[in-house]
């Protein structure tokens, strides 16, 4: 990143910063244009230790230090109803990770601040409409969706407990001076202490976006989900169990053709599924996931980051196992570890990804 463009972002940063600021720091308030009512800034700092291996002879594991630092901003104007939001973020042009590995190619290697989202939303009574890079607007869990993806393009949703149902359309690649479109619909409805969703997700021009010559002409990402949670207060636990299934209407093709090739067949391998729970007491959570995730069930490139990595990313099953401590309001530590394996494939590399954090929150 050049100097120019590193002082820019200071120069914006400290900006955005004073608006943020009380008039209690300053003879006067700090304040923006007449018609923002007000703004706020939130982020994290996140420092993490990550041990990853699989059973390789001669491979070593991996063994390093990284980091994630986010800065959201949001203006509003009350009186039009509209909000606007940007954030920054540490990391590369990959959507499913924000994280900075220390001194990754030089010595105390300084990370780079991206555009991490950026959109304006407008609500009209129980209609909201969001346009630009944000937040997965949809109900969904890291089997089929990165928590780190950020959408770009268009949504709009209508919320009118216990109803509600999102939709969209979404700018997912621009290749040879078009764009590969996903459109996305979700209906669904919040009863007591369950949440219960139905949604379909369409992309085209898939071979384009895949790259891959082997495929059927046919082969698409026409993928169906249901997502169910719930939590269930029954003091002094908090309990959440949650149910994914997710499945590729598209997945065409015969044996050799799925999307990691080898012997396996797309039509086999065409649906991906998780079941979990979390709960709580007092300062401490755990969670435990149990995650199968076919080869041709979603695109391996959008869903969890960590999970499969080693071996692929899809046709992969295994669990996730969190442990959190909130040591104050702020500030907590995190530990994670993803035990995997091949589902379908014959490679007999059990993998292993193991995460320590430290967070804090602003």
């Amino acid at each position: 990143m050049s100097q120019t463009v590193k002082k820019s972002m200071f120069i914006f940063f400290c900006i955005s910063l004073l608006m943020g600021l009380s008039g209690n720091a300053f003879a006067g308030p700090v304040s923006a244009s007449d018609f923002i009512d007000n703004m706020s800034i939130n982020g994290d700092l996140r420092i993490r230790y990550e041990y990853a291996e699989k059973d390789v002879p001669d491979e070593d594991p991996t063994d390093r230090w990284r980091q994630r630092f986010r800065l959201g901003m949001k203006w509003n104007n009350n009186a039009e109803n509209w909000t606007l939001a940007a954030g920054l973020a540490t990391g590369g042009a990959d959507a499913t990770s924000t994280n900075h590995t220390y001194s990754d190619t030089t010595f105390f290697e300084t990370g780079d601040i991206r555009l991490d989202y950026a959109y304006a939303e407008h609500k009209i009574n129980a209609l909201k409409f969001i346009a630009g890079q944000q937040k997965n607007p949809f109900l969904t869990t890291w089997a089929l969706w990165d928590g780190d993806v950020m959408p770009v393009g268009f949504t709009g949703q209508y919320q009118m407990a216990p109803v509600f149902v999102t939709m969209g359309g979404y700018d997912v690649r621009y290749i040879d001076r078009d764009v590969a479109y996903m459109y996305a619909v979700q209906a669904g409805a919040k009863i007591d202490f369950i949440t219960a969703a139905l949604g379909y997700y369409t992309y085209g021009r898939v071979d384009e976006i895949l790259g891959k010559e082997n495929m059927d002409k046919d082969y698409g990402y026409d993928i169906v989900d249901v997502n169910v949670a719930s939590e269930i207060k029954m003091d002094p636990v908090t309990l959440s169990p949650y149910a994914h299934v997710f499945y590729n209407m598209g997945a065409e093709g015969v044996e050799g053709q799925s999307f990691l090739g080898g012997n396996i067949d797309p039509e086999d391998e065409n649906m991906g599924w998780l079941i979990g729970i979390g709960a709580k007491i007092d300062k401490f959570s755990v969670s435990v996931d149990y995650a199968k995730i076919g080869a041709d069930s979603c695109i391996a490139a959008l869903k969890d980051g960590d999970f499969g990595n080693a071996l692929n990313s899809v046709d992969v099953q295994g669990f996730k196992v969190g442990l959190g401590y909130k040591v104050t309001q702020n500030f907590s530590l995190a530990a994670t570890a993803y035990l995997y394996e091949a589902a379908e494939r014959d490679l007999d590399q059990d993998a292993k990804t193991y995460h320590f954090d430290l967070n804090y929150k602003f």
